[in-house]
């Protein structure tokens, strides 16, 4: 009976130090609203603002659930900056005239692996909406013209580009590409990531903006 008291304590020790009788805790994550969200989307909100301290708060639940709650990304709910560009196809696009229409900005620059590595799924999420009119797929470089007619000459990339958009870019004040910004009808910038693992939380801030102003309007 000891022999066999001593072969349990043994397994249970060994249990114990191999983490077998200590299951990591369950995790949540959540908004600053309160909002559950996916581990992509509790990523894609740390690094929306990845040079800005830390302000994630931790609690441990009382059934041993660890919740993750995140601050607020502090540019959504604020105006836009107004822009004026021209596309590398000579066409004028500006800020007043997108009034009533939801614009996906994307920043991004040649030599960015970050950015190139993103752009198919760029590609995919505007195929979704290439049915709809008041839509703006805008992509914005630094990058001189002609540089950029001979990227996208090789590499796909379907949004309206703009060139030698520095000026238009730094009134955003944002830091570190790519960053994937999507403003509302009204002009209000509500969705402002870097790089982008939701996809799905993408897709369904332009979705929302568009089916919250057509309720409005009804």
């Amino acid at each position: 009976m000891k022999f066999c008291h001593s072969i349990v304590g043994i397994f249970l020790l060994a249990c114990a130090a191999s983490g077998l009788a200590q299951p990591a805790p369950k995790e949540v994550f959540r908004d600053s609203d309160g909002n559950v969200i996916s581990n992509d989307e509790f990523v894609d909100i740390r690094m929306a603002n990845f040079t800005y301290p830390d302000a994630t708060i931790i609690n441990i639940l009382g059934n041993g659930v660890k919740e993750f709650r995140l601050q607020k990304v502090p540019q959504e709910g604020m105006a836009a900056p107004e822009f004026s560009v021209k596309t590398i196809d000579g066409k004028i696009v500006n800020s007043a005239d997108l009034k009533g229409k939801v614009v996906v900005l994307n920043f991004w620059f040649i030599g960015c692996p970050a950015c190139a590595g993103q752009e198919p799924k760029l590609n995919e999420l505007r195929e979704k909406f290439s049915d709809r009119s008041d839509v703006v797929f805008l992509a914005m470089t630094y990058d001189p013209a002609v540089e950029v007619k001979k990227y996208l000459s090789k590499m796909r990339f379907d949004y309206l580009q703009v060139a030698d958009a520095d000026p238009a870019m730094r009134p955003f004040h944002f830091i570190g590409y790519p960053k994937n910004i999507v403003i509302d009808k009204e002009g209000k910038m509500i969705y402002w990531r870097g790089p982008v693992h939701a996809w799905d939380k993408f897709e369904s801030v332009i979705r929302d903006a568009l089916a919250d102003w057509e309720k409005d309007r009804l």
